[in-house]
C-alpha cells in the first residue's frame, strides 16, 4: 500500500513539471508573437556567452566568448575584448526593432524567393549562443526606399525590415573591439613583480633578474639581493604597468620574428597575482620615422601569439629597477625609544643624553677639555634626530663589501661615528671618506651590510661635531616675579651713554615710561627689554669670556656696546637688586654680530631680532633729505677745468724750418 502511494506521488510530480514546462513554452511563444523581433531574440541576447559574426565585408569571422565576467576575442586572434564595445553590440541587438515584417509564405505567394532579398547568400550572419541554445540572424540587401535592410529571423519563417545603421554598428572596428589594456590583474591583487632582462653581457641563461615581493610591512627585494624596496616607487611602477596600453596591434601578415625580437625577448615583465600571473615579453624597438610621436617596442603576452607595440619609456625605466625601486632611507628607528646619541671622530666625542624629565643634555669630552654637561636645545636635538632618520642614499656603492672594500672607502678611520641607544638595543652609523677621494661620503649601518653613497656637504652639516651647536639657545630666563628697573646702552669706544631709562614706581609697564620715544626706537627698546627677560643666542662660539673677541691668534674685535639692566628680584623682606650686563661687537654683516656675557663666561652670536634692535638704537647715519621730504640743498657751482693747451716738444722745435 505504501509503495503504491509513493508511485502515485511520483507520477503526480512528473505531470506537474510537464505542465509547468508546457506553460513556459507557451509563454515564450506568446512573447515572441507579441514582442516581434526583440521578443524573439531578447532572452538569448541577455543570456549570450558566445557571439559569432560572419560577413562578406569581413576578412575573417569574429568570435567572442564570455567566461562569466569578461569577454574575449577568440577569432581572428586571441585577446581580451573591449567590455564597452561588446555591451554596445548586445544592447543594439536586445532592443532591435523592425520597421515592418512579413513571412516567407507571403514571399512565396508573390512569386519571390529569399534571393530577392539577399538572404539566400546573406551579407552578414550573426550567431548568438548560450549553454543551451543558439539563434542565427541573417542580413540581406538594403531596401529600395529608406536606409533599411532585410533580416531573416531566428525561426527562418519571417523577414524583418530593420534600420541598416543599427546593423552596420554591429561591425565594430577591430581596433575598438580589442581591449587595449595589457595586464588585467587588479592592482590590489598583485603581490610580486619580476623582471628578466637580457643584457648584452648576458651569456646563456644568465639574464639579469629582479624580483620584488609584498610583505606585511611593505615590499622587499628577493633578487638580485635581499633588501628593502621603496614601497612608493614599487606602487608607482605597478600602477604604471597596469595602466600601460597597446599602441598598435600588428597583423600576422606583418609579423617577422627576427625583426620583432620576440623569440629571444630583451625583457620579461611578470606581475604575480592570487594564484595567477601575467608575463609581457618586450622585443626590439620599432623602426621609427619622422612622423612617429613616441618610440615603441614590439611586445606580446606570453602564451599568446598576438603581437602589438607598447610605449618604450616605462619599460626603459625598468632596466634601472634594481636601484630605482630600492629603499634609499636606511636609518629607521623609534625616536621615542631613543635614550642617547653619541657622536665621535677620533678622540673627540659628544654625548647627547636624554634626562628623566624628557629634556636632553650635551657632554663634550676629549683629551684637552673637561667633561661638563650642559642643557641641550630641544629643537636642535629634534632636528638632529629627524636628519639622521631622513638620511637617504644617492647611490648604492657596494652591496657585499669585503674587509678590503671597508679599508679602501675609509671605514677604518670614519669621519663620523653615530651610536644610537634605544633601550637595550644599539644602532651604529659610520660615515667615511676615502683618502683618494675627499669629495665622496659613504655611509654604513650595522643593520645591513650595504654601503651607501650620501651627499657629503649636507650630511656633515647635519651632524656637526661641535658641542656648542647642541647647547640650549636660551642663555638665561629671569624669574616671572623679576622686574627690570633700569636699562642702559653705552658706546664703550667713546664713553657715550646712548640711552639710560629708569622705570618710575608709578609706571606699571615700560610702555608708559617710553611713550615719548619715536616708534622705531620704542619698538627696538622694548625688544631689548624682552631680550633681558629671556636672553637667547644664535650660536655659541666660545665657553670663555675674554676682553675682546678673537677671530684668530692675531686678529681681534673689541667690544663696542654694553647693555646693562638693573633687576629687582623678590626676597623675603625686601627686593634684591641684581645686574645683567652683555657686551657686543660692531655688526659684522646684516646677520652676524657677536656678544658675550662675563657672568655666564661665554661668547656667542646674537639672533637677528637683537641685531636689528641694536642697529636701530646705535645707527648714526643721517638719511638723505629726500627720504623725509626735505628740500635738497643747493650746491656751490664747480669751476670747470680749463681746456688744456697743446705744447710743442723739444724734438719738434729742432726740426722746425
Amino acid at each position: 500500500m505504501r509503495f503504491k502511494f509513493t508511485v502515485f506521488l511520483l507520477a503526480l510530480n512528473v505531470i506537474t513539471f510537464g505542465l509547468i514546462l508546457s506553460l513556459n513554452k507557451k509563454a515564450e511563444q506568446a512573447d515572441t508573437k507579441t514582442g516581434g523581433l526583440s521578443g524573439m531574440i531578447g532572452r538569448e541576447v541577455i543570456e549570450a556567452d558566445r557571439i559569432e559574426i560572419n560577413g562578406k565585408s569581413l576578412d575573417a569571422a569574429r568570435i567572442l566568448e564570455s567566461d562569466g565576467s569578461t569577454w574575449n576575442l577568440v577569432q581572428p586572434m586571441q585577446w581580451p575584448a573591449n567590455y564597452f564595445a561588446v555591451n554596445r553590440i548586445l544592447n543594439q541587438l536586445q532592443f532591435l526593432e523592425e520597421e515592418a515584417s512579413f513571412s516567407i509564405a507571403e514571399i512565396e505567394r508573390t512569386g519571390q524567393t529569399l534571393a530577392d532579398y539577399g538572404l539566400d547568400d546573406p551579407w552578414l550572419t550573426l550567431t548568438i549562443s548560450n549553454k543551451d541554445d543558439s539563434i542565427e540572424l541573417s542580413v540581406g540587401t538594403t531596401t529600395e526606399i529608406g536606409k533599411n535592410c532585410y533580416l531573416l529571423g531566428p525561426n527562418k519563417k519571417d523577414v524583418f525590415v530593420v534600420n541598416s545603421q543599427v546593423i552596420e554598428s554591429l561591425l565594430v572596428d577591430m581596433s575598438d573591439l580589442r581591449n587595449r589594456e595589457i595586464f588585467n590583474i587588479p592592482v590590489f591583487e598583485i603581490d610580486a613583480l619580476s623582471l628578466q632582462i637580457n643584457t648584452p653581457e648576458s651569456v646563456g641563461d644568465n639574464d639579469f633578474r629582479v624580483r620584488v615581493a609584498r610583505t606585511s610591512n611593505g615590499w622587499i627585494f628577493e633578487a638580485p639581493l635581499t633588501a628593502e624596496a621603496d614601497a612608493t616607487q614599487v606602487s608607482n611602477t605597478i600602477n604604471t604597468l597596469t595602466a600601460a596600453k597597446v599602441v598598435e596591434f600588428k597583423g600576422q601578415e606583418t609579423s617577422d620574428p627576427i625583426l620583432q625580437g620576440l623569440e629571444t625577448p630583451s625583457m620579461r615583465v611578470t606581475l604575480h597575482g592570487n594564484k595567477r600571473r601575467q608575463t609581457l615579453l618586450i622585443g626590439n624597438a620599432v623602426p621609427t620615422t619622422k612622423d612617429d610621436e613616441i618610440p615603441t617596442y614590439f611586445a606580446r603576452i606570453e602564451d599568446n601569439s598576438t603581437v602589438f607595440t607598447v610605449a618604450a619609456e616605462p619599460f626603459d625605466k625598468l632596466r634601472e629597477a634594481e636601484e630605482a625601486l630600492r629603499e634609499r632611507s636606511f636609518m629607521n628607528f623609534d625616536s621615542e625609544a631613543l635614550t642617547s646619541i653619541n657622536l665621535s671622530e677620533g678622540d673627540l666625542q659628544i654625548r647627547l643624553q636624554k634626562l628623566e624629565t624628557g629634556g636632553w643634555q650635551v657632554i663634550e669630552s676629549n683629551a684637552d677639555t673637561d667633561i661638563q654637561p650642559r642643557h641641550a636645545d630641544p629643537d636642535v636635538i629634534a632636528k638632529l634626530i629627524n636628519d639622521i632618520k631622513g638620511l637617504r642614499a644617492i647611490d648604492f656603492a657596494v652591496n657585499s663589501p669585503s674587509p678590503t672594500d671597508l679599508d679602501r672607502l675609509g671605514f677604518n678611520a670614519p669621519r663620523r661615528t653615530v651610536k644610537l641607544s634605544l633601550g637595550d638595543k644599539e644602532t651604529t652609523l659610520l660615515l667615511a671618506t676615502p683618502e683618494s677621494d675627499n669629495n665622496t661620503l659613504y655611509a654604513r649601518s650595522d643593520k645591513a651590510e650595504y654601503i651607501y653613497t650620501v651627499d657629503l656637504r649636507s650630511t656633515i652639516q647635519k651632524i656637526p661635531l661641535n658641542a656648542a651647536y647642541y647647547r640650549k639657545r636660551t642663555l638665561e630666563t629671569l624669574p616671572k616675579a623679576a622686574k627690570i628697573k633700569s636699562l642702559q646702552l653705552e658706546n664703550l669706544a667713546t664713553g657715550e651713554v646712548i640711552f639710560n631709562y629708569t622705570k618710575s614706581e608709578d609706571d606699571i609697564v615700560w610702555l608708559k615710561t617710553l611713550k615719548d620715544l619715536p616708534e622705531a626706537k620704542l619698538e627696538a627698546t622694548l625688544t631689548l627689554l624682552d631680550t633681558i627677560n629671556e636672553f637667547k643666542v644664535k650660536t655659541y662660539l666660545k665657553d670663555e669670556y675674554t676682553d675682546s673677541y678673537y677671530l684668530d691668534d692675531d686678529t681681534s674685535r673689541p667690544w663696542l656696546y654694553r647693555l646693562s639692566a638693573e633687576i629687582l628680584l623678590p626676597g623675603d623682606e625686601t627686593d634684591r637688586v641684581d645686574t645683567r650686563t652683555y657686551v657686543f661687537t660692531k655688526r659684522f654683516s646684516g646677520s652676524v654680530q657677536v656678544g658675550a656675557s662675563e657672568l655666564h663666561n661665554v661668547i656667542f652670536e646674537i639672533p637677528q631680532t637683537t641685531i636689528d634692535a641694536l642697529y636701530t638704537l646705535t645707527d648714526d647715519m643721517q638719511p638723505p633729505p629726500e627720504a623725509s621730504d626735505q628740500p635738497i640743498p643747493a650746491h656751490a657751482p664747480i669751476t670747470p677745468v680749463p681746456t688744456p693747451v697743446p705744447t710743442t716738444s723739444a724734438a719738434e722745435e729742432t726740426t722746425a724750418p
